[in-house]
């Protein structure tokens, strides 16, 4: 048997799991062999992978190669993620114990195993949680980490709402209910007007806290059931649950009249330039899919930047 596959089957990670979903993208990895006491990762490290053990044992250690190990690897087990998780650097001593052999993971292909199958980041929480009761060691730092892999980065970093990974999850959700219920969601994507301008202008720092206001005006100005989210760059969206095509207008209407009015302050509490924004609105049908919801508030999106900008356009085609 390859050892992967033996790996593979005593792993925690992947437990409970249908092997097919990830299998062949493991196979495709490339892998790496360690001698005896070679060091994989020390502190200070950036890591951008993930270990998986598939033969040999290491052992990892705290501020010193020589201080007593925190914790012994078996194959089935990794090491590296908590550094990806929490994106921070490498904080202890990853030493091969024997000679051992690596599956290394790279994070994109984590994360893309996390979309894919949501248990696996349920496992790997289990397992990290695992070593916070045992270990007792930076139990500050761990929780920390284990709070990040909880909302599995969900937040964006600089407006603290939603991330367009959270998003594409959740209006996927929008849609299920929608068939559900048989009551219509609207998606707005919304784009800040002449942003490259006004960052130009007034500097990155400006830009910033313009998205951070904008953001603040969503949370504000949404139902508990509704749903917003950074985008990406300058751009944002919100979902509206079981609305109509004549109240998602006025909903999208209000928020960028309120973008508009909102006053902009800098981190040295000096006024900014307030901004306005585009906004594309679309309403679901029956068969709608994230793909033609996306592309038809998209196109909207394009058509209010065509009329002129600071507007919403809410076209059904």
């Amino acid at each position: 048997m390859d050892p992967l596959d033996a790996a593979v089957d005593q792993s925690r990670i992947f437990q409970d799991l249908d092997r097919e979903m990830f299998i062949h993208d493991l196979r495709a990895c490339p892998r790496r062999t360690i001698a005896h006491n070679e060091i994989l990762i020390q502190p200070g490290q950036e890591n951008q992978s993930v270990y998986f053990l598939i033969r040999g044992s290491l052992s990892i250690h705290l501020e010193k190669q020589n201080s007593p190990p925190i914790r012994i690897v078996y194959p089935g087990e990794t090491v590296g993620e908590l550094s990806i998780i929490a994106s921070t650097y490498s904080s202890a001593y990853v030493i091969s114990m024997e000679q051992a052999e690596l599956v290394v993971i790279d994070q994109d292909l984590l994360w893309d195993f996390m979309e894919r199958e949501p248990r696996i980041a349920r496992n790997l929480l289990l397992v990290l949680s695992g070593w916070v009761i045992t270990g007792n060691v930076k139990t500050g730092q761990q929780l920390r980490t284990l709070e990040t892999l909880e909302g599995l980065a969900r937040m964006d970093g600089l407006t603290g709402i939603y991330n367009r990974r959270s998003f594409d999850e959740m209006l996927q959700r929008f849609l299920d209910r929608s068939v559900r219920t048989k009551k219509n969601i609207a998606l707005a994507i919304l784009d800040v007007d002449f942003f490259k301008r006004y960052n130009d202008g007034h500097g990155h720092q400006a830009g910033d806290q313009a998205l951070i206001s904008l953001a603040k005006v969503l949370s504000d100005s949404l139902r508990p059931a509704d749903f917003a989210a950074r985008y990406g760059g300058e751009e944002f969206a919100f979902l509206l649950a079981d609305t109509t095509l004549e109240a998602a207008a006025m909903i999208a209407e209000r928020v960028r009249i309120a973008i508009m009015e909102t006053k902009i302050i800098s981190q040295n509490a000096e006024p900014l330039p307030g901004i306005t924004v585009s906004i594309g609105l679309a309403i679901s049908q029956p068969d709608s899919t994230a793909e033609s919801l996306i592309g038809l508030a998209d196109r909207n999106l394009y058509q209010a930047k065509q009329e002129g900008r600071n507007r919403c356009c809410i076209l059904q085609k």
